[in-house]
């Protein structure tokens, strides 16, 4: 717990600003994503509806999921990097058994249905845990499914919006909204200008490197992190 050490927070009042730090996030995949995310309420395609009702079933299972979850994680990091460790492990044999195949991770975000919507939404319920990311566990889901490395990275950030806006609203009407200090402001300004810059190298890094290289990356980053915390 970086957060903690840094800034002197106990583990609770950590966990309740990682929550509106994510809102920050959040707004930055809003903003980025503005024009897709207006098509896509307006479904003039089927496409469009598809994404549009894989968001709301992901994040209608991330609630289900993330709220029993949040409220019993104040202790649980331990159970987050294995959860992050054995994500990484299933990437990498993803990455090295699709090396070999000819046609992998062609599906675009506009194909999503049901059922990757219920992984998709557990798997960004299950990021509640301390020390599990959200969009390292999601996109991985996504890539396991079959997109094509952008484009399940553009999912996993379309996901975070509505996720992120709901989580924090709630913590706001359960804990009350939180004081707008200078450091809250520059904590949740600090998290939107961020997550801009990182959706944009992010996304062109996954278009440069092939799918099962995307798989293994990911893979070793999620499967050695939690190693590193134990130095």
């Amino acid at each position: 717990m970086l957060m903690i050490s840094v800034l002197g927070l106990e583990p609770a009042q950590a966990l309740s600003l990682s929550i509106y730090l994510h809102a920050g996030t959040g707004l930055a995949a809003l903003v980025y994503f503005r024009q897709g995310v207006l098509e896509m309420i307006r479904h003039r395609t089927e496409a469009d509806l598809r994404l549009l009702k894989f968001l709301i079933l992901s994040t209608l299972t991330t609630g289900f999921v993330g709220l029993p979850i949040f409220m019993l994680s104040w202790g649980a990091s331990a159970y987050g990097e294995a959860l992050l460790a054995l994500t990484g492990a299933a990437l990498l044999v993803t990455g090295l058994v699709q090396r070999g195949a000819r046609q992998v991770g062609e599906r675009t975000a506009g194909s999503l249905g049901d059922k990757e919507g219920l992984l998709a939404g557990v798997a960004q319920g299950l990021s509640a845990i301390p020390g599990l990311s959200r969009s390292g566990v999601t996109s991985s889901v996504l890539l396991i499914r079959g997109l094509s490395g952008d484009e399940a990275l553009r999912a996993s950030f379309l996901m975070a919006i509505p996720a992120s806006f709901a989580a924090a609203l709630g913590l706001a009407y359960v804990e009350g909204v939180p004081m707008l200090e200078p450091s809250f402001i520059f904590s949740l300004a600090s998290s939107f200008f961020s997550g801009i810059l990182s959706i944009g190298a992010l996304l062109r890094l996954a278009r440069r490197v092939r799918f099962w290289g995307l798989c293994v990356l990911l893979g070793a980053l999620a499967l050695f992190s939690p190693l590193l915390s134990l130095f």
